[in-house]
């Protein structure tokens, strides 16, 4: 146990957990204050009602960059993303250290935790050229067992009320995580609408544009269609034959799996850092999946490997 100097720039993951108002502002004000003092850059991102009480505790709430619009926690992908060209700007601007806390979205809190344990597990070397302070404060009387699992396995180390630091003794490094698995889809327990083997790109549109018209809306239809076609295009590339795509058609919602009988990427990061950061490497096609306004999980199974996508509301 110990308690971390301050005025020491640094790359930190950490995590606390808190049962009242009074242990929230005790795991966030000092960690905001202290950076106001020292001049970084502070970003955070809470609902309407934490952020009410922050600004009623800080001395300067005006120095703190509030995220009133979700935009801090969108989609994993997509918070990578716009967080990765957030730092590059605040760094070229002289920032040498980052204050980031905020509300990691689950059901306890209204939102919807898939795919966010692979977040949580990323963000530990994918910021490695920032020297980003990230502060995941996660409300232990509404976030679920799993969702504590996760927030300790994923934080090199856990900040209490007190100040005090523990190293978690749960914590996972990226090639050991091992991420939670997806949440079954309701139309998975009934017949496909339409099985198709080995179909390329440009045969899975005109099948969605069938299917799908008059059940989602336009948009959501078109980008089904690309998330799809880049599904397609992967397994065909670098997967495994057979590819098989199974779609399901429900009231507001299709589903569709693109299967192949390969591993899948060995790369835990797949689909969640942008390809312009990570130039030379494969993924541009699952990431662009991710950035998509979709339901998108990875499965990997005995027999392959599955990019599930979904668009429409859960019945």
């Amino acid at each position: 146990m110990g308690t971390e100097p301050t005025g020491r720039p640094g790359r930190f993951h950490e995590v606390g957990f808190y049962r009242s108002d009074a242990e929230f502002g005790a795991l966030i004000v000092p960690f905001v204050e202290e950076g106001v003092a020292a001049g970084q850059p502070v970003i955070l991102g809470y609902d309407d009602r934490k952020a009410s009480l922050l600004r009623s505790w800080l001395h300067d709430p005006g120095a703190v960059s509030f995220l009133a619009d979700n935009s801090l926690y969108a989609t994993p992908a997509r918070a990578i993303a716009s967080r990765w060209q957030m730092f590059t700007r605040l760094t070229a601007a002289g920032a040498t250290q980052i204050r980031m806390a905020g509300d990691v979205p689950h059901e306890g809190n209204g939102g919807r935790f898939a795919g966010w344990d692979r977040y949580e597990s990323a963000v530990n070397t994918v910021w490695d050229q920032f020297p980003v302070w990230s502060r995941c404060l996660y409300d232990a009387t509404t976030a679920a067992p799993r969702v504590l699992d996760i927030a300790a396995r994923t934080h090199p180390r856990i900040v209490l009320p007190s100040g005090q630091y523990l190293a978690s003794r749960q914590y996972q490094d990226l090639a050991d995580f091992q991420p939670l698995p997806p949440d079954p889809d309701p139309l998975e327990d009934s017949v496909p609408a339409l099985v198709m083997s080995d179909p390329s790109p440009g045969q899975v549109r005109p099948v969605l544009t069938s299917i799908g018209g008059g059940r989602i809306s336009d948009t959501a239809l078109e980008q089904l269609m690309i998330g799809v076609e880049e599904a397609v295009s992967n397994a065909r590339r670098h997967g495994r034959p057979p590819v098989t795509a199974r779609i399901w058609a429900g009231s507001g919602r299709i589903l569709i799996h693109v299967h192949d009988t390969g591993p899948g990427p060995a790369d835990p990061l797949a689909g969640l850092v942008p390809v312009w950061a990570r130039p030379g490497q494969p993924g541009g096609g699952l990431w662009l999946i991710h950035m998509l306004g979709l339901d998108a999980a990875l499965i990997r199974s005995r027999d392959g490997f599955t990019v599930r996508l979904a668009a429409g509301h859960v019945a």
